[in-house]
């Protein structure tokens, strides 16, 4: 108890070191939009003074001396003039032991919401909850199972029309209301299971249960798409309905990272195939998909790696309008646009069936610390994003013309707590921020663990 007291004190103490970089940001997003909410999730200030002792005796962030629990945790804090005010918490409980790279198990969780007052009154904007266990040794290091259940409700989720050369139309007084924006609700249970093949190799397969329910709003992008249909008479786009699928994947990884959470050398690499379908049939819901996920990291002098990525996602059948703005197979991904994608690009902002995105990223691990019994690590990094989508297998006019990339560059904080957590928040300029924010190009992001 008395242990855990401590590691309280210490959360409260380290969110204060984040919560510096979210004032800045802050004051200049006030700046930008007289006076109003910001975007993104801040850390708040400190509640209790921080503490320098004498350094660690291993390793921050790798092997633990001892098998022991590691509880983490940082609030979400923050809003902006769409969603107005959030808040919410995010928090790790991990087993970590120095027979059990890179812990005995992990539980991961998050519970985050959103309230705002507008034309329908006060509501619950957004919400996103989630719990997700990884045991990386089952069955006597066999198999690792990586089961989660997941809920999502967004009342202002992004859709701008399919194309990689959407067009946004705002209103005089520069506002785009809830033109771009429809009600995205899903509930998701998965389990992920990867096997070891010898080396670096393992295989990978997983299964996906989903409830999507979307609304679109009278007169809104989506809703007018709805209406359309294709010159062969088929639905111009489907999904906007209530519905189940059921997602089976499979694949190769290959794995020669010298850490899983804050790696310094090394590759990460998926290869993938999925198949969905949807019920009811009567909604002719079914797609294939395949997708190629490559990540180099390299240590370049001292303390710094160059971590870099590349992500394509292909798919094929009749593929659900809110699926064509994400990819992955195992674990579905918002891209091109959002914080897993090109930062600074709105979710939803671009559709296709065809999406990729690069990442580059500088790191750096500057200050190392213990702080009430736990080891810390803080650092920043330096990025530049960038990809596009396409909206079929050939040319199109909805995908304008010549390389049409879409960027974002940027640059953030982490903190590593102990050997199993990662928490981080970054800052992304994009000139395609102003479709969801037409005062304040820049997207905010906090979440736990490294993008890649």
């Amino acid at each position: 108890m008395f242990r855990q007291r401590l590691r309280t004190r210490a959360s409260r103490a380290l969110l204060g070191l984040a919560a510096l970089a979210t004032t800045f940001a802050s004051r200049e997003v006030r700046a930008a939009d007289d006076g109003r909410a910001v975007d993104g999730r801040a850390l708040p200030p400190p509640r209790t003074a921080t503490a320098e002792v004498e350094p660690p005796t291993k390793v921050v962030g790798e092997k633990p001396a001892v098998e022991e629990n590691e509880l983490a945790g940082a609030p979400i804090l923050g809003g902006n003039t769409d969603i107005g005010f959030q808040l919410g918490v995010a928090a790790t409980f991990t087993r970590v032991s120095p027979r059990y790279l890179p812990y005995r198990w992990k539980i991961d969780g998050l519970v985050s919401a959103s309230i705002k007052d507008g034309p329908r009154g006060t509501e619950v904007v957004q919400q996103s909850h989630d719990m997700r266990l990884d045991i990386p040794h089952a069955l006597n290091g066999k198999l690792r199972i990586m089961p989660g259940i997941f809920f999502e409700r967004t009342v202002n989720a992004g859709y701008f029309g399919v194309g990689n050369a959407s067009p946004t139309i705002t209103n005089p007084d520069g506002s785009v209301g809830s033109r771009y924006q429809y009600v995205h609700q899903e509930i998701r249970a998965r389990v992920n299971l990867r096997q070891p093949l010898g080396g670096a190799h393992s295989i990978m397969y997983g299964l996906a249960l989903r409830n999507v329910s979307p609304s679109s709003y009278a007169g809104s992008k989506l809703d007018l798409d709805s209406r359309r249909v294709d010159k062969d008479g088929k639905p111009y786009l489907r999904g906007l309905e209530s519905l189940n699928h059921a997602v089976l994947s499979g694949g190769l990884v290959y794995d020669t990272r010298d850490n899983e959470i804050t790696p310094h050398r090394g590759s990460f690499d998926q290869y993938a195939l999925r198949v969905s379908g949807a019920t009811p049939t009567r909604a002719g819901v079914y797609s294939t998909g395949a997708n190629v996920i490559l990540r180099r990291y390299v240590p370049i002098g001292g303390p710094f790696v160059f971590a870099a990525r590349l992500f394509v996602d292909a798919a094929a059948g009749n593929v659900p309008f809110y699926d064509l703005s994400q990819g992955g197979a195992f674990i579905p991904i918002d891209m091109p646009g959002g914080a897993q994608g090109v930062r600074g690009v709105p979710n939803g902002r671009y559709s296709g069936l065809v999406k990729m995105a690069g990442n580059v990223e500088i790191r750096v691990t500057h200050l190392r610390f213990r702080l009430f019994g736990d080891d810390f690590r803080i650092g920043n990094n330096i990025f530049f994003d960038t990809g596009r989508v396409f909206t079929k297998y050939g040319p199109d006019p909805r995908d304008g013309k010549g390389l049409g990339l879409k960027y974002g560059v940027g640059a953030g904080v982490f903190v590593v707590w102990g050997t199993a957590a990662v928490f981080r928040v970054e800052f992304a300029y994009s000139p395609d921020a102003v479709a969801a924010n037409p005062n304040f190009p820049i997207g905010i992001y906090a979440a736990d663990g490294q993008m890649f």
